[in-house]
């Protein structure tokens, strides 16, 4: 227990009237550290350094972190492979994925380098999810009237090692309900402290879209549209029974 040095020539019954009143701790010849309320910045003497010991202080360093925020930056457009009316209409087709960007279709904000991208930078650990879903394909009046897109994402920048890749995932053909896609699939889930910083994942190549055969078939541009929603905590899980 460090004991404090008092003025010499301090007769003991001033040094009890000091105690008694709570002073002691702004005496010039304390050697500290401080307290919050005696401290180097109101102890004029300052702490002494002696045969008895030395003088000690204490002082803070301090930053703050300021939380940012969990953002979808980019989202892709699936463009497949081009078909005839003879293949739909005789079997099940199935068509690949291209590099091409789309010609119709009234969503905006898909990227024609299949690239995928979430961030998280709100510094709380809490995890995300990510869920797509797919409306039907329609070229005016016309229909498919069943098919699965497999979507396959290649992972790619990852800044935390431990975050999950993508699922692989099958989306079948979905109504659409009050402007938003009914049943949606869980693409990406990032769990409690994994997702933050920066992840990028890329359409692969086995990605495609299975048709089941169509005898009445219309010739015409197919068109249907990817809903994306990220949600600020991963999704629940089923327990396995």
């Amino acid at each position: 227990m460090r004991a404090l040095k008092l003025f010499r020539g301090i007769g003991a019954t001033a040094a009890v009237a000091i105690a008694v009143l709570g002073f002691s701790a702004v005496i010039a010849d304390a050697s500290g550290p401080g307290t919050a309320t005696s401290n180097l910045t109101n102890v004029s003497g300052g702490y002494v350094a002696d045969s008895t010991g030395n003088a000690e202080a204490t002082s803070n360093a301090e930053f703050t972190v300021t939380p940012g925020t969990l953002s979808l930056n980019q989202v892709p457009n699936i463009t497949l492979a081009n078909t005839d009316v003879k293949s739909i209409a005789s079997g099940d087709t199935n068509l690949a994925v291209t590099s091409n960007a789309p010609t119709a279709g009234t969503a905006y904000d898909g990227n024609n380098t299949g690239t995928l991208n979430i961030t998280d930078y709100r510094g709380n650990n809490a995890g995300w999810s990510l869920t797509v879903g797919l409306s039907p394909f329609t070229s005016g009046t016309a229909t498919i009237t069943d098919a699965t897109l497999t979507l396959d994402q290649t992972a790619g920048t990852l800044d935390n090692s431990a975050t999950a890749v993508p699922n692989s995932i099958k989306l079948t053909q979905s109504p659409v309900t009050n402007g938003w896609i009914s049943s949606p699939q869980l693409l990406w889930t990032a769990a409690a402290n994994t997702g933050e910083g920066n992840n990028t994942a890329t359409t692969a190549s086995s990605s495609n879209l299975a048709i089941t055969k169509q005898a009445d078939i219309v010739a015409g541009t197919y068109d249907a549209t990817l809903y994306w929603a990220l949600q600020n905590a991963p999704a629940a899980t089923t327990p396995a029974t």
